[in-house]
């Protein structure tokens, strides 16, 4: 029902005062309240009876249907439920219907277009895997282009002489070994125009540059592990050879190894055997920085040796506590996806055990570089990413390599 407002009433009466200005006052104002009745009864009767009404309630019969459905609570139907919301709101407030007809997001040209998707500006970087070696390895910063040290080998040349005897003129003496660790760069180039790193709603530079960061770091550890040292490039740790001559006695330059006891496929009892005579035979000075080198799949080998009582090889003790790294006979275990697998068979080296930090350099000149170049290609920024960095051995005692070998 509408509301009779005192303007209205006001208006009524004075259009019956200028139709008879000699009628009586009290009369004028009982016959405009008589004719504003009519009006409004004659009115609700058209609504009660007729298809106003039932238009507005078969829409609301269609909404309430709508609500009703399965899943119409859930947060995916949230949108959905407020534009219609909003559609019959309006049809309310005008009596127009066009909102309510367009409120179908399953229709471009019916609405569709309008209901756009919810954007993650955050861009999400796949996880790979990253190299323990520069943790693991000592690290060095120089302000050159390369980077040497001096190994003294140590030759033992006292003697025992009592009072009278004649002492010799020159004993053994300490022999110098230089290692030489230059750099060679690291570089990387991405590129956008400059009307997406204006228009994007996310960070598109740091995106391209924490990109190529993180391509360094994997580049790198395959160097540490596999490099060919050729052109200033790191020469990777896998890249020395082995020799099975024990300390002071082998040839400088190469690690001693273990043979796992198989020309290529080394059992259970092989592998046991090996991993205790390379504990022993890794001498006292490098047992207190001690590590293991693997990847999972070895690791997964090692986790399934029991012995005849059930007992595991490797094995937490007590309770599993998440965080906590169980040791290997008494030593941690680094996981490293770039060291071979004990299936590659004859010559392979996949278990390295000894002090990495001792064993191995990593060599930083300066850091990581970032200059922007948008004159060599018109309307584009070429992010110029780089760094300079090498790396080697160092001190061949401190690491040891499990072998597949019978010998």
């Amino acid at each position: 029902m509408r509301h009779v407002t005192k303007q209205a009433l006001l208006g009524s009466v004075a259009i019956t005062r200028k139709a008879d200005d000699d009628a009586d006052p009290v009369s004028i104002v009982t016959k405009s309240l008589e004719d504003l009745q009519k009006s409004i009864d004659e009115r609700l009767k058209r609504v009660e009876g007729g298809a106003e009404l039932k238009a507005l309630m078969d829409r609301l019969a269609e909404v309430e249907k709508k609500t009703n459905r399965p899943g119409a609570g859930k947060a995916d139907s949230k949108e959905q439920e407020e534009i219609e919301r909003k559609a019959f709101a309006n049809f309310l407030r005008t009596g127009s219907d066009i909102e309510v007809k367009a409120a179908s997001s399953d229709t471009d040209t019916a609405g569709g277009y309008l209901v756009l998707p919810t954007i993650d500006l955050s861009i999400r970087t796949l996880m790979t895997d990253l190299s323990p070696m520069r943790g693991l390895a000592e690290v060095v910063s120089i302000s050159t282009d390369k980077y040497e040290r001096f190994y003294s080998m140590n030759k033992r040349g006292a003697q025992w002489v009592s009072e009278r005897d004649t002492r010799p003129q020159d004993t053994a003496r300490p022999d110098l070994v230089k290692q030489t660790y230059p750099v060679s760069e690291l570089y990387a180039a991405p590129a956008a125009t400059r009307h997406l790193l204006d228009d994007a709603a996310t960070d598109i530079a740091s995106w391209l540059i924490n990109g190529a960061t993180h391509d360094f770091s994997e580049t790198e550890g395959e160097a540490f592990l596999e490099g060919d040292g050729v052109d200033g490039k790191p020469r990777g740790l896998l890249d020395y050879g082995t020799a099975v001559e024990k300390d002071f006695t082998r040839v400088w330059g190469k690690h001693q190894y273990v043979a796992a006891g198989h020309a290529t496929a080394p059992t259970d009892a092989n592998l046991v055997t090996a991993c205790i005579a390379i504990v022993a035979k890794l001498r006292k000075p490098y047992k207190a920085n001690a590590r293991w080198l693997m990847n999972s799949t070895t690791a997964a080998r090692l986790m399934s040796i029991v012995d005849d009582n059930g007992r595991r090889l490797w094995a937490p003790t007590g309770n599993l506590i998440e965080g906590v790294e169980h040791p290997l006979l008494g030593y941690p275990v680094e996981i490293d996806e770039g060291m071979p697998d004990i299936a590659d068979g004859a010559g392979a080296h996949p278990i390295a055990f000894g002090d990495f930090r001792q064993g191995y350099v990593v060599v930083d000149r300066a850091g990581i570089s970032v200059r922007l170049d948008e004159i060599t290609v018109k309307g584009r920024v070429i992010f110029d990413v780089y760094k300079r960095v090498g790396g080697g051995c160092g001190d061949f005692n401190a690491i040891k390599f499990i072998k597949i070998a019978a010998a």
